[in-house]
């Protein structure tokens, strides 16, 4: 995957960005006003992999080539398996450098953007191993030399090249890169579809892009259905008219120029195949028992239509696209916004099948509704651009925590956009004849829970877990979306389901619980969890997730954590006997062992890391489901 890129001087981007796209997610989303340079990402990528025209910056066009400089720079991640051995060694050394190069190997003038990378990188160690996956930033120069970016330096060329002494390498000596870069591009199919395309066009069966949506081109189809024998037989029979036409004129027949008398070559048959053939099929829609043709439908359907072709040729007719990247500009431009949620789902879907899936949008309604993925917003400083990059896993913690962080206006854009968005998109959901069911909790730990718990529904009830950052933010969601609950209610098919912890200083709000929408809080009470109405009793004691699972198996878990944890877990002893009741009852802890586990709690992420582990050992042995979790189930799932 391309999990970052490096732009120099290339339409809207003045000078060097470095521009993080992803840290794992292959869904990758590129957020930004009219004009900053969302498209400008995606064009960059077709010029590298597809030789589209440079745009450069006005300042070049300006100055000239002579004083400065362009080049498009991304940098993979990818599986050392995926390489050819003949490249491989070549690989090693400049991936072993840029796993490892720091701000102070490099010039003065790049350690800004390297420091960028050294903080995507310490991200992407949790997840990828050096000794499996190679790190390569390999780009174009304009108009055709190859870039290391702002990884050139005394440290590389000491790898890649014997006796190497200099501060930098120059164009001669990064020509030892051109094999290695054809080989990427050879290994990557990238497919950029612009916002103003042609729909009509796009969609002909010619286009190489809908031959790399099939995964195969329309001679390789044609190969494996007009064979080589059928060639062969026509070439018999029309040289034997030809023989018989001969005879009957006596002194006369049709040759060619040539001694040797030319026949059909298999190219031939194909060209005329798929001019004669294919050339006049056009892609139509079916409505009711009509066809309508692709021109005849709206822009909106027409937006529609790129991105369902998309979706099922990769799902039911490409064998194998996982080296497939796929651009979308815009995706939703055109639609109306109760499509927009579904359209973003296909997209999410395509994803899960490709390489990558990178889009722009305005449209900030996907941020709740997607469970994995990444977003870049990209907002204009007073000299350069500015990049703030979300995963989706847990993002509305994250604006919040970005709100005193960001570098650009993230918090802005989001705080205005999303809410907005998120309300319409889960009303919309919830309306369709086949909706959308959600959980709406505190954090992301409790997320983790409930995919575990509820991974059936996910599929069969189409139910999304969205951590939301805390009790206030789940009154911020309820009190916007009670609006647009009251004006619908009768014609709300799925269900809404808010969750807040039972903290000491409680949140008070007011609701109103229906059998389509719930408001609750979770509080320990008489050896069992309870779920009551916000403002209801008891309000004590204090309840978070960790306190309501399942006992045994959060002894099991804590078990796992005790060698590394062997101070903050000391009260935990093998052997114990415990009751399969709340976690908070079934450990019966005094003060000072609380203490110690909420110390363990706030380490080394390890809310995250326990939570993965103890749904681990639900679907590994055997455990009663706490009665809480029943009584959300049923909820979800009655009619």
């Amino acid at each position: 995957m391309i999990i970052s890129i490096l732009l120099r001087n290339f339409k809207t981007y003045r000078g060097i960005n470095f521009i993080p796209l992803t840290n794992e997610e292959k869904f990758c989303g590129i957020l930004g006003n009219n004009g900053i340079g969302k498209t400008s990402i995606l064009e960059a990528l077709d010029c590298y992999f597809n030789s589209r025209d440079w745009n450069l910056h006005v300042s070049i066009r300006r100055s000239g080539l002579t004083t400065i400089a362009a080049s498009i720079t991304p940098i993979f991640l990818i599986k050392k398996e995926k390489i050819h051995t003949d490249h491989r060694d070549l690989c090693e050394k400049i991936s072993t450098v840029i796993w490892n190069i720091t701000d102070a190997d490099v010039a003065a003038a790049n350690k800004p953007y390297l420091k960028d990378f050294v903080d995507q990188r310490e991200k992407i160690i949790l997840n990828y191993s050096e000794d499996e996956y190679y790190l390569l930033p390999i780009g174009n120069e304009y108009p055709n030399a190859n870039s290391f970016g702002v990884f050139n330096c005394k440290k590389l060329g000491e790898s890649v090249i014997d006796g190497f002494t200099n501060n930098r390498m120059n164009a001669e000596e990064l020509k030892l890169l051109d094999d290695l870069k054809y080989h990427l591009k050879e290994i990557y199919e990238y497919i950029y579809i612009p916002k103003d395309i042609s729909t009509v066009e796009l969609t002909q069966l010619e286009r190489k892009e809908i031959q790399a949506l099939m995964g195969e081109s329309l001679h390789q189809i044609l190969e494996s259905r007009v064979t080589q024998t059928q060639i062969r037989e026509i070439n018999r029979n029309l040289n034997d008219f030809i023989s018989t036409l001969s005879t009957e004129l006596v002194d006369y027949s049709f040759r060619t120029p040539t001694e040797r008398q030319q026949n059909l070559k298999k190219q031939d048959i194909y060209n005329l195949i798929i001019q004669a053939y294919f050339n006049p099929r056009r892609l139509h829609k079916k409505e009711g028992e009509q066809w309508l043709d692709i021109e005849n439908l709206s822009s909106g359907e027409k937006q529609k239509a790129i991105i369902d072709v998309a979706h099922n040729l990769i799902k039911n007719h490409h064998s194998n696209s996982e080296n497939l990247i796929l651009a979308v500009d815009e995706p939703e431009s055109s639609l109306h916004m109760s499509a927009c949620f579904e359209h973003f789902i296909k997209m999410f879907e395509i994803s899960n099948a490709c390489n990558q899936f990178f889009f722009t949008t305005h449209w900030y309604g996907f941020l709740p509704i997607i469970d994995n993925g990444s977003v870049i917003s990209i907002t204009k400083g007073t000299a350069k651009h500015d990049f703030d990059y979300l995963s989706l896993a847990n993002y509305r913690e994250l604006v919040k925590q970005q709100i005193r962080e960001s570098r650009g206006s993230l918090p802005h854009d989001i705080r205005l956009k999303s809410m907005n968005d998120f309300i319409q998109s889960i009303i919309s959901s919830v309306l369709d004849e086949e909706p959308f069911n959600w959980i709406l909790c505190e954090g992301s730990s409790e997320k983790i829970y409930f995919e575990g718990y509820f991974e059936d529904l996910k599929l069969s009830h189409k139910l999304r877990i969205i951590p939301v950052g805390g009790a206030g933010e789940i009154k911020r969601i309820y009190q916007n979306l009670s609006v647009a609950i009251e004006e619908f209610k009768r014609e709300i098919k799925g269900k809404i389901y808010f969750l807040i912890d039972t903290d000491s200083e409680l949140l008070s709000f007011e609701t109103s619980n229906t059998n389509k929408i719930a408001v609750k809080r979770m509080v320990n009470s008489e050896n069992d969890t309870k779920l009551v109405n916000i403002n209801s009793n008891p309000k004590s004691p204090v309840t978070e997730v960790e306190d309501v699972l399942n006992g045994l198996a959060f002894y099991n878990t804590l078990l796992k954590f005790k060698q590394d944890y062997a101070e903050e877990l000391d009260f935990i002893e093998a052997g114990e006997t415990i009751d399969q009741i709340p976690s908070y009852y079934a450990l019966d802890l005094r003060v000072t062992e609380r203490d110690k586990l909420s110390v363990f709690f706030d380490t080394d992420n390890n809310k995250f890391k326990f939570a993965n582990s103890y749904i681990d050992e639900i679907k590994e042995n055997t455990y009663d489901t706490p009665n809480w979790i029943t009584e959300i189930r049923t909820f979800i799932t009655s009619e």
